[in-house]
């Protein structure tokens, strides 16, 4: 099969702007400050990020069996494999080696958190871990890895599920994904366990999943949609951009089973309206916030390592930087290093992926 499938304008956006929660979230923002209202957000970057990869693996998979009939499940593992293993496992390297690289920088270390289990870390069990101890890793980015986990995990369990589920039963999957996560949130806040893993998670993939099933299988739904006016469809994405900032600042119990469903409805509707033929929400590729989020996987994993290293540098000059300053130098840092990993080490690797359509 050719690799013939649809190009989605603003997906680079959206994911440079979910990277963005992640990133302010991380920034020593200081609480008496009203920046700190927005720094909140960094579950919500995460959500949206497991939204649009429900929507882009859905409808991968989808797309190869209405054309075929079939999923050549070989060649979409090893798509997978060849875009999240190496930067993946070089970080894990990284993490390794990064007690040593701060011992010869004469830095102090985290005195938080667990000493890394190696085989667990190797193996895509970071979650599970940090869900055993209760804690997190000591060592950056070993800390975010955890949403890396979930996501292969994803990918096998949707991969799998897929390739032998009819097209027409996919709606009955995303509803019981749904149910699922839903039930099993509720468990684990019983038994004191923390969401890091797919079961509680599973819903914001199946939510992704909604448009992509649309796209392909109800396209005059697509349709409909688009005749909603663009006045409209703007409105709606400001009231979520709104809910994204405003419902992690609120303490409510209720929250804990109603924000999820409802962040699953807010970004399918966002990602709905950028699918429209006329009257869509686009964001077009030449445009910087669409051009930067290309480097999203790296920005997502670098980050932390910079800002950590940037807070110790700090600390041992005293610079006493200010920390909306320390935000634009860490930022600037975390995208020169991204866009080089891209280009140096990653798109090796992507190019790679042509042979396995």
């Amino acid at each position: 099969m050719g690799k013939t499938r649809r190009h989605f304008h603003t997906f680079d956006a959206l994911r440079f702007f979910s990277f963005l929660l992640v990133f302010l979230h991380h920034i020593p923002v200081p609480e008496s400050h009203f920046a700190s209202f927005f720094s909140k957000s960094g579950g919500v970057g995460v959500i949206f990020f497991f939204v649009l990869s429900g929507f882009l693996i859905t409808y991968i998979l989808l797309e190869e069996k209405s054309k075929t009939g079939k999923i050549l499940l070989k060649k979409f593992f090893v798509r997978r494999v060849l875009r999240i293993w190496p930067l993946f496992y070089g970080m894990i390297l990284f993490a390794y080696l990064t007690p040593y690289i701060l011992q010869f920088l004469n830095l102090s270390s985290s005195n938080q958190g667990y000493n890394p289990n190696w085989l667990m870390s190797l193996f895509f069990l970071e979650n599970y871990q940090m869900m055993l101890t209760n804690s997190f890793p000591n060592v950056s980015p070993l800390r975010l890895m955890w949403t890396l986990c979930i996501e292969e995990h994803f990918y096998i369990f949707w991969g799998i599920i897929m390739y032998y589920i009819p097209i027409k039963k996919v709606p009955h999957l995303i509803l019981g994904s749904i149910i699922t996560a839903s039930v099993f949130r509720i468990v684990y806040l019983y038994l004191g366990l923390s969401t890091l893993d797919l079961l509680t998670n599973l819903d914001y993939f199946a939510f992704g999943a909604i448009p992509a099933y649309l796209l392909i299988e109800k396209n005059e739904v697509i349709h409909k949609i688009s005749s909603i006016s663009i006045s409209i469809k703007y409105g709606i994405a400001t009231i979520i951009l709104v809910l994204s900032f405003m419902i992690p600042n609120l303490s409510y119990s209720l929250l804990y089973n109603i924000a999820p469903v409802l962040y699953g409805i807010c970004f399918t509707c966002l990602i709905l309206f950028t699918l429209c033929y006329r009257n869509e929400l686009k964001i077009p590729d030449n445009y910087w916030i669409s051009k930067l989020g290309i480097y999203t996987y790296g920005l997502y994993l670098f980050h932390i390592i910079i800002i950590n290293l940037l807070l110790r540098l700090g600390d041992k000059l005293e610079l006493g930087i200010a920390w909306y300053s320390f935000s634009i130098i860490a930022l600037t840092c975390t995208i020169l290093i991204s866009m080089t990993s891209y280009y140096v080490f990653e798109k090796p690797f992507l190019r790679l992926k042509k042979h396995f359509y």
